[in-house]
C-alpha cells in the first residue's frame, strides 16, 4: 500500500485482516475497548480539556485518562477523617492475587513462619474458633466450647517411666487448668505435691507478696507453704488418684480443689486460695521425698485464657 503523509510518500505493507478472537474474553475485551475509544472521542468538552490538562508533559494520551475513568482506576482519594477510598477495581485486583492462597467462602489468612497461610485444619466445623499457638506457630482453629477453648496440654497424656522426680507444665496460655493422676505409683511411701512459677519456671518459690490460706476436710491441714502446695493427703504407695482443678491463673490469686485418695484409704478433700506477685506461667508437679513416679498416667486439660 502506498499513500502520502503530509507531503511525504510512504510504502507499506497492506495490513492484514485480524481474525476472530478465539476466546470469549478476549471478544468481550475488543468491544469494550471499542466502545470506550469511541466514548472518549465523543466526550463532553470539559472532560476533554481535563483529560488533556492531566496528561500534560507525562507522554500519556488524553484518551488514556479517559480510558482509566471508564475503568475506576483513575484515581483514590482520603476524607476528612484520614481514610483512604480506593476504587472497587483496585479492590476486586487484591481480592483476586489473594484468590491464590485460598477461595472458599468465609477463608481467613493467618501469618505462619514461613508466608501467608490458610489456618489448619483446611476444613474447620461449625462453631470452631482461631485459637492463638504462641509466637512460634500459626493460630489454628480448635473447637471453641461456647466462646472458650479447651485444650490437652501439650506433652500430656503422659506416662511416668520412674526415672524422673517432677514434671514442668507451661501454663501461661491457660485461665484454669484440671489436673488429674490416675492410679500414681510411687518408689516408695511417697505422694505428689504441686509447685506454682510465676517468672516462666525459672523458680518455684513464693514472692514478696505471696500468701496461701488452706482448708481441708476428713484430714489435717496439707499446705505446708506456698512454694509447695501439698495435694496429697497421706503417705501411699500405690494407687494415688488426684483430681486437682486451679483457677484464675491469669489473675494472680490460684484457687486450688482437689479430691485425693488411694484404693485403700480415705478420700479427701482439699481447699486452697494462693495470691501471686503475677500471673502463674507453669505448674510443676512433683515428689515430696524424691521417690519417682513408676506408674499411672498424668492428664492436664487447661480452660484458655480469654
Amino acid at each position: 500500500m502506498i499513500d502520502t503523509v503530509r507531503g511525504v510518500l510512504r510504502v507499506r505493507k497492506w495490513p492484514r485482516k485480524r481474525g476472530t478472537p478465539k476466546s470469549a474474553s478476549q471478544r468481550w475485551w475488543n468491544d469494550w475497548f471499542r466502545q470506550a475509544n469511541l466514548l472518549a472521542k465523543y466526550a463532553d468538552g470539559m472532560s476533554q480539556a481535563r483529560a488533556i490538562h492531566l496528561t500534560k508533559g507525562t507522554g500519556l494520551y488524553p484518551r488514556d485518562i479517559m480510558l482509566r475513568a471508564m475503568r475506576g482506576r483513575l484515581y483514590w482519594w482520603i476524607d476528612d477523617d484520614g481514610n483512604r477510598w480506593y476504587p472497587m477495581s483496585g479492590i476486586q485486583d487484591i481480592s483476586d492475587t489473594l484468590d491464590v492462597l485460598a477461595q472458599a467462602v468465609g477463608s481467613v489468612l493467618v501469618r505462619a513462619v514461613d508466608r501467608w497461610r490458610v489456618p489448619g485444619p483446611a476444613s474447620p466445623t461449625i462453631g470452631h474458633a482461631l485459637t492463638y499457638q504462641g509466637s512460634a506457630a500459626p493460630p489454628i482453629w480448635a473447637s471453641s466450647g461456647a466462646g472458650v477453648s479447651q485444650q490437652t496440654l501439650p506433652g500430656t497424656p503422659l506416662v511416668p517411666d520412674g526415672t524422673v522426680n517432677s514434671y514442668d507444665f507451661d501454663v501461661s496460655s491457660y485461665a484454669s487448668v484440671d489436673m488429674v493422676l490416675d492410679n500414681i505409683g510411687f518408689a516408695a511411701a511417697d505422694y505428689p505435691h504441686l509447685r506454682l512459677s510465676t517468672d516462666g519456671g525459672v523458680t518455684f518459690h513464693a514472692g514478696a507478696s505471696d500468701y496461701h490460706d488452706t482448708y481441708s476436710q476428713g484430714g489435717t491441714q496439707v499446705v505446708r507453704n506456698i512454694s509447695k502446695t501439698n495435694i496429697s493427703a497421706a503417705n501411699v504407695a500405690t494407687g494415688t488418684f488426684v483430681d486437682a482443678f486451679l483457677n484464675n491463673l491469669r489473675a494472680g490469686r490460684a484457687t486450688c480443689r482437689a479430691t485425693v485418695g488411694n484404693y485403700t484409704n480415705i478420700v479427701r478433700h482439699i481447699s486452697d486460695h494462693a495470691n501471686f506477685d503475677g500471673p502463674i506461667t507453669d505448674i510443676r508437679i512433683y515428689t515430696n521425698a524424691g521417690n519417682t513416679f513408676n506408674s499411672g498416667v498424668i492428664r492436664l486439660v487447661g480452660l484458655l485464657a480469654a
